[in-house]
């Protein structure tokens, strides 16, 4: 299992020396064992919108990180309305209206969803209230960042095991 990177929500994030780090861009749901988070039962509207953004990647990785907080390899793929998503493999950005940055990994919807992680609250007027996709203003967002994105894999043919977890492409 890949360990995922432990940031503390709304700090600065800085993911090495990476193609798609932002200044000024602040962290969110990076969670790691051994570290507390805030719980609460999430709304319709919050997982909806999560699920909007996490079906939009950012930031593809080469390899998959999964939950910490699941036994091992429970957690990579998330189904809603009858759609599935492959988490854990790229990122998500969310803008506020006041053009604040915010990074998440995209296990954010499985630890909103399964754990109640609950995000803090100007990142939640963020999801709700910012430019959303499929908008042309998310993207318009995106595009003025330099940043590059594709519809996230459902996963489709593909079975997730320990050996592909890591830097091998998924």
């Amino acid at each position: 299992m890949r360990s995922m990177a432990y940031f503390k929500d709304l700090s600065e994030y800085s993911y090495g020396n990476l193609p798609f780090a932002r200044p000024g861009t602040k962290t969110i749901g990076w969670l790691g064992g051994g570290h507390d988070f805030p719980t609460k039962t999430p709304s319709d509207e919050v997982l909806d919108s999560l699920w909007n953004f996490c079906s939009t990647s950012v930031a593809q990785t080469r390899g998959a990180h999964e939950c910490e907080f699941c036994p091992a390899g429970s957690s990579y793929f998330a189904e809603r309305d009858g759609k599935q998503l492959l988490l854990g493999a790229a990122e998500i950005r969310v803008f506020s209206e006041n053009g604040q940055i915010y990074a998440a990994p995209t296990l954010i919807y499985h630890y909103v969803q399964v754990h109640h992680y609950d995000p803090p609250e100007e990142f939640l007027v963020a999801l709700l209230n910012g430019p959303r996709p499929p908008s042309a203003g998310y993207f318009e967002s995106l595009a003025k960042l330099g940043l590059t994105w594709s519809a996230t894999s459902n996963g489709a043919g593909r079975r997730i095991s320990p050996t592909l977890v890591g830097d091998q492409n998924l």
